[in-house]
This record gives C-alpha cells, sequence and structure tokens, in this order.
C-alpha cells in the first residue's frame, strides 16, 4: 500500500474555517415568514438536528470538500515493482579490419550504379551495415546487458555489457573507417573472442552470449592461441558463440581499398567451428537484408528471464475528488430546485 501526498497540501487548511461555518449554518434557524394567524397550521415540534435543509448543506459541504482536496493535488507515491522481462548478457565482438571497407551491393547492379550509390551514401560499407544493424538489433533488446567489443590487429573492449543502450548506440554511431590506422586493422578473431569471454565474467547471469561479426578470416597469427581454442575457452564459461559472416564472394573494391591490390579471403570454415564449439549457430549475410535476417534470427533465439525494479511514478488522484464534488453540488442544485425548493 503506498502512501497518498499533497501536491499543494497547505490549501487543506481551508477546511478548518469551511467547517467552522458549516456548524453554524447547521445549528442557525431557518429562515421564517409573518403571517397573521398560526390556527390554519398544525402544530410540529421544529426538528434542529436534521431537517430537508440539511440534506441540501450536507451535499454541498461534502461537494466543496472534495473541491477543496482536489484544488491539493493528492497524489500516489513513487514505489518500486518487480518485473519481470527477457533479457541476457550478450556481448557484440565487431571486426574492424581494412576489408570491412569493402561494399556488398547487388549483383543485378552495374559499376557506374554501384559507384553513384557509394557517392551519394545510398549504399553502405560493410563496417556501415553492421553499424545500422547493430543499432536496430539493440533497440529491440531492451530487457538485456549487452556490450561491444571491436578488434583489428589487438582487441579493444569498448563497452562493457549495460543496460545503458543510449550509451552503446552512441559509441556504435562513432565507429568509422579511420577509427584506427590500417596497419592496426587485422583480422584478430582470436583476440576479439577472448576479449569478449574476459568481460561477460564480471557478470553473473545465466546464460552469456557472443555475436561475432566478421567478413574475413583470422590473420593475426599466433601458434597457441587460435580462434579454434579462443572458442573452446568459450565453452568452458559457458558462453554461447553465434557467428555472423558479413559480406558477398564478391565484394566491390572502392577507393584506397581498390588500389591496395591485397586479396579479401572469406573462410567460414572457421566460423563455423566457432559457432558448433559453442552451441552456437553459423549465419551467412551477404548483403544489407541478409545481415538483417541473421540479427532477426539471433534476437528470436536469445530470450531468458531477468527481474528489473521498475519505476512507478506519481499519479495524480484528483480527477476522482473533482468528479464527485461536482455530482455532489450538482445533486443539491437538482433537488434545491425540485424536491427540496424553498420559498423565495
Amino acid at each position: 500500500m503506498t502512501d497518498i501526498i499533497f501536491a499543494h497540501p497547505y490549501l487543506l487548511w481551508l477546511t478548518l474555517p469551511f467547517l467552522g461555518a458549516v456548524i453554524w449554518r447547521w445549528r442557525s434557524a431557518p429562515a421564517a415568514i409573518a403571517v397573521s394567524s398560526i390556527n390554519h397550521y398544525t402544530s410540529s415540534k421544529p426538528n434542529r438536528f436534521f431537517a430537508p435543509r440539511h440534506l441540501l448543506l450536507a451535499l454541498e459541504s461534502l461537494a466543496a470538500i472534495f473541491l477543496l482536496i482536489a484544488l491539493a493535488r493528492p497524489q500516489r507515491d513513487v514505489e518500486l515493482v518487480p518485473m519481470t522481462k527477457e533479457g541476457t548478457d550478450i556481448m557484440l565482438v565487431l571486426d574492424y579490419s581494412n576489408s570491412m571497407d569493402a561494399f556488398d551491393p547487388d549483383q543485378s547492379m552495374d559499376d557506374q550504379t554501384v559507384r553513384e550509390g557509394i557517392r551519394s551514401g545510398a549504399l553502405k560499407d560493410r563496417l556501415g551495415v553492421a553499424r545500422d544493424q547493430i543499432a536496430r538489433f539493440v533497440k529491440r533488446r531492451s530487457g538485456d546487458r549487452i556490450g561491444l567489443v571491436i578488434f583489428g590487429v589487438d582487441p579493444y573492449p569498448a563497452v562493457p555489457p549495460t543496460t545503458d543502450h543510449d550509451y552503446l548506440l552512441a559509441y556504435v554511431n562513432q565507429l568509422q573507417n579511420d577509427l584506427l590506422a590500417r596497419a592496426e586493422r587485422g583480422t584478430n578473431i582470436a583476440g576479439g573472442i577472448s576479449a569478449g569471454i574476459n568481460t561477460l565474467l564480471n557478470h553473473s547471469e545465466s546464460r552469456k552470449t557472443m555475436v561475432l561479426i566478421t567478413d574475413g578470416d583470422h590473420t593475426v597469427d599466433d601458434p597457441v592461441f587460435t580462434p579454434i581454442k579462443a572458442a573452446e575457452a568459450a565453452k568452458e564459461k559457458g558462453i554461447v558463440i553465434h557467428t555472423v559472416g558479413i559480406g558477398s564472394d564478391s565484394p566491390f573494391l572502392y577507393g584506397w581499398l581498390a588500389g591496395a591490390g591485397a586479396p579479401i579471403r572469406f573462410d567460414t570454415r572457421n566460423l563455423e567451428k566457432i559457432a558448433a564449439i559453442t552451441n552456437g549457430r553459423f549465419f551467412r549475410a551477404r548483403d544489407t537484408k541478409g545481415f538483417e535476417e541473421v540479427m532477426d534470427t539471433i534476437d528470436s533465439l536469445e530470450t531468458t528471464s531477468r527481474t528489473h525494479p521498475a519505476l512507478i511514478y506519481q499519479a495524480d488522484l484528483y480527477p476522482r475528488f473533482l468528479i464527485v464534488g461536482v455530482a455532489l453540488l450538482a445533486a443539491a442544485f437538482i433537488l434545491r430546485q425540485t424536491l427540496l425548493r424553498e420559498i423565495s
């Protein structure tokens, strides 16, 4: 049971002089008229405590009190109510390698149309597509703690799992292609998974999930710590990894990437193994629409229960007092004009 408070409690003091006036009016003698003779009238003892006129006074007084309470603006106090919502801890592990600057247009588009789309901003590179789809995914997961790791040659834990999705989305929007130097933009999948594991271990939810988004093969040589070893470490910690291979087999290279001459390798075998080891799923997103469908599927897979304290703000109660006051006032007016009409 929550407490009732008043926004303007000082107005309630007006009830004291008002009640005094009502008591005085209640006890006062009724209005009288002079007649020449009382021989034609029946003798009866007057009722000084409750006569018909008192009913009108009672209705009008109650109406005034209810209206006064409404003016004081009663409110129900703030309370915390536990609510169960769907949620889990999710780490988004995003590839930030140079090949993420490539484009994956529809195969029916010719080179001229593709170039015009790139220049106008209608066609986005892989990083831009990933940025948009991550934002869309986050907005649909209001009950989750979601974090972000980006990786090039080295991994960077950018945002720990948080329910402050506005902060996360603000960071995602800042992920431009020039955030790291080209020499730092390799594909260290093992490092990205490792950083995701370490970040998730700081949280105690029963279900922890990682979504690995990459467009290439692991290019950072490390004979010991490989993507497969990293996946096995994730499995030991109870972390499920869904892998997303973003990009088509024939990407469109534009700008500096077109002149670099470096091949863009795409190895789905590693991504399939990583997902299989951790009981996750591998997805292939060949273009923007495909990536959108992948993230929708992952969204439907990840559902667990979490209890959150939901803040219930103050609710105004004055309308119900106002309605009662007006109703009582209307009843008194109707009675005064009909059954209890006074001589004027």
